[in-house]
């Protein structure tokens, strides 16, 4: 089943773009990350989906409902925004029940404990009005956690959190893959690249691929290797006379990565030269581009 489908989604403010053409599937089950730089249409994307603004050309369907016909959909949704706000008076418990109250949960009690519990705040006792940026993020991922949501959209869930929270926070998301659907924007490569089946890069309003993260992987590989002797300058006057050879870049003081264009015969052959030069190998890797790599690489083109 496909849970988000977008066919040719479109939103202009006035002659200014927000968002163009963009056609991306979501399937059931899987984490999917919506990346792209500050202005790029992440949050105008998921206004569209939760009907919070109408798209000026296209559509898209959200748990099989077109969103120009309906919002039923909403209630098999989970929604956390980037900046969440409460009533500061609540403790986080009482908002929470005052939540179930009036989305018609029935015996809320047992669920908002586990829910609790789930993001770290089940001993808190006190008012929201002095929580943290952190605890209020957390609060808001129990909020949209409320209603058992098939689909949970997430606007920036991890930004404001300290290192322990995130790994909390990921860890929980995590946990979800399988049972539910979670699409959520994040310009926090690290935390994509460590959950997520499927990305999505959007730049200036456009979709610039989508696709899951070991494919594109595979698609961007450049075949590198990284390597640390005790005499540099000679390992590239030996190196040099190999065809393989695409470029060479220093690193730091011992270390040279070299770009290669066949990865296989160079495993043989610069051993061969650290041996018969009586050079000492320090290190040997070979490199995989990161996601912030091929995220730079498809963004700046």
């Amino acid at each position: 089943m496909t849970v988000i489908k977008t066919e040719g989604l479109s939103k202009y403010f006035g002659k200014k773009k927000a968002l163009e053409d963009l056609n991306l599937e979501v399937p059931e089950g899987i984490i999917f990350g919506y990346l792209g730089p500050n202005g790029a249409g992440k949050t105008t994307t998921i206004r569209l989906l939760l009907n919070l603004a109408r798209p000026t050309s296209g559509t898209a369907y959200v748990l099989g409902e077109d969103i120009r016909n309906g919002r039923s959909y909403l209630k098999k949704v989970g929604f956390l925004p980037d900046v969440p706000n409460f009533y500061n008076f609540f403790t986080a418990r009482e908002f929470l029940s005052f939540i179930a109250d009036i989305s018609g949960i029935d015996n809320p009690e047992k669920k908002i404990g586990k829910i609790l519990e789930l993001i770290g705040l089940k001993n808190e006792k006190g008012r929201i009005g002095g929580y943290s940026r952190g605890m209020r993020q957390r609060l808001g991922l129990a909020q949209a956690l409320l209603p058992d949501p098939e689909l949970l959209i997430l606007d920036e869930p991890t930004s404001s959190l300290d290192p322990q929270g995130r790994k909390e926070i990921l860890d929980l998301i995590c946990s979800f893959k399988g049972k539910k659907t979670v699409f959520f924007s994040t310009h926090i490569l690290s935390d994509v690249e460590r959950i997520c089946d499927r990305i999505g890069i959007l730049k200036e309003g456009r979709l610039l691929i989508e696709d899951n993260i070991e494919d594109i992987k595979k698609r961007y590989t450049r075949h590198r290797i990284l390597i640390e002797v005790d005499d540099t300058e000679k390992l590239i006057e030996k190196v040099n006379g190999l065809s393989q050879i695409k470029s060479i870049e220093r690193r730091n003081n011992n270390g040279l990565v070299l770009e290669v264009s066949d990865i296989l015969p160079v495993q043989i052959d610069i051993p061969k030269i650290i041996v018969e030069e009586n050079l000492i190998l320090k290190k040997w890797e070979i490199l995989e581009p990161s996601l912030e790599d091929i995220f730079l690489e498809v963004t700046n083109k």
